[in-house]
């Protein structure tokens, strides 16, 4: 009856039919990658723009988040931590240390679940006082070679603000804001 090329025939014309983008968005969505909702929520996001170029920009809000070996170490200490709570030797999780030895992962506020700098953008997740699935976008537009806007967005208002207050605090230490 049918044979394998005619369900290839079919899913080419399915895919003609229906437009690559709509079935390549809705494996993104499924998948767990999609910035759709993100992008919608530019709308009421927080922007600034600053003199420099792209690539300065991006790799400067690259920087404030924490990096796989620092992510790997917290987790170790929270593990070992609860390990000790459980045998009755230590303090309570998150008692471990005191403020002056907190280590450098515990002062960056976020990590990275998605980057493309061929789209501009850039996807965060694990906002310190947000639940850790929480996304917030910071989109990167080019209003000129030497000025980019840097746009915050999420649904969630609190993890918005707070990836905006300590992305545009760290690039107003670094490059010049024009508004």
């Amino acid at each position: 009856m049918f044979r394998p090329i005619h369900f290839l025939f079919f899913g080419c014309l399915f895919l003609l039919a229906c437009g690559c983008a709509q079935v390549t968005e809705t494996t993104k969505t499924i998948w767990g990658s999609s910035t759709r909702a993100l992008e919608h929520a530019r709308a009421d996001g927080l922007s600034k723009t600053y003199t420099c170029s792209f690539t300065e920009c991006y790799e400067a809000v690259l920087s404030l988040a924490r990096t796989e070996e620092e992510q790997e170490a917290k987790t170790k200490r929270e593990e070992e931590a609860k390990k000790a709570v459980e045998e009755g030797k230590g303090t309570q999780p998150g008692q471990e240390l005191g403020q002056e030895q907190k280590p450098a992962a515990e002062e960056k506020l976020f990590d990275v679940f998605l980057k493309d700098p061929r789209q501009k953008h850039i996807v965060v997740i694990g906002i310190v006082g947000n639940v850790n699935t929480t996304e917030v976008g910071i989109f990167f537009d080019e209003v000129n070679s030497s000025t980019i806007k840097v746009e915050i967005s999420s649904l969630s208002s609190t993890a918005k603000r707070r990836v905006a207050k300590a992305v545009f605090e760290a690039l107003d230490k670094r490059f010049s804001p024009t508004s």
